[in-house]
């Protein structure tokens, strides 16, 4: 029997064993017929990978990053400065994990949706801290914000920030005249 055609096999029934589709001992009996006894072919194939995602981690760090953003923005009671200092580090975590998407040659979007959120939660933030909560000045601001975002969709080609900037505007607009 061909190489190929054992490895394929070999596979078949280390998915088996470790899927608990036969007993072990039977797949360890069959891997042993089909290796012909030789213990490294066996080990090498019931190593099973573990690939580390780094789109999935990177995911699941910008949505902590988010949530923990809500969290102190508008939960807790933290002073301006502090909350600055957390939109540092969150802004340093972005521009490094940037940095490795680019090098990988991986999708960025979610780094800049991400940014994107995070620069409207502030800018409610900074309307709150310097504008005394003036209604006037945050509709202002998040016009001017979902303007950042259409020139940034249509600068970078990003079809998502320049639908999201033109919906937000439209629902700005109906919002601020009922």
């Amino acid at each position: 029997m061909d190489d190929k055609r054992k490895n394929i096999i070999l596979k078949e029934i280390s998915f088996w064993k470790q899927n608990n589709m036969l007993p072990e001992h039977y797949c360890n009996y069959l891997m042993a017929l089909y290796t012909e006894g030789q213990e490294e072919l066996q080990a090498k194939v019931e190593k099973r990978k573990i690939h580390f995602n780094m789109e999935i981690f990177f995911s699941l760090l910008y949505l902590a990053l988010i949530g923990t953003m809500i969290v102190i923005t508008y939960i807790t009671d933290v002073s301006f400065t502090m909350q600055t200092l957390f939109l540092s580090i969150s802004l340093c975590i972005l521009i490094i994990s940037f940095f490795i998407f680019r090098k990988k040659n991986k999708s960025r979007l979610l780094i800049f949706i991400t940014g994107a959120f995070l620069f409207l939660l502030y800018t409610i933030q900074i309307n709150d801290s310097f504008f005394s909560a003036s209604e006037k000045s945050l509709y202002i601001m998040l016009l001017l914000n979902c303007a950042i975002w259409i020139i940034g969709g249509i600068w970078r080609k990003k079809l998502f920030f320049i639908i999201a900037g033109t919906i937000a505007v439209i629902a700005l607009i109906i919002f601020m005249f009922l």
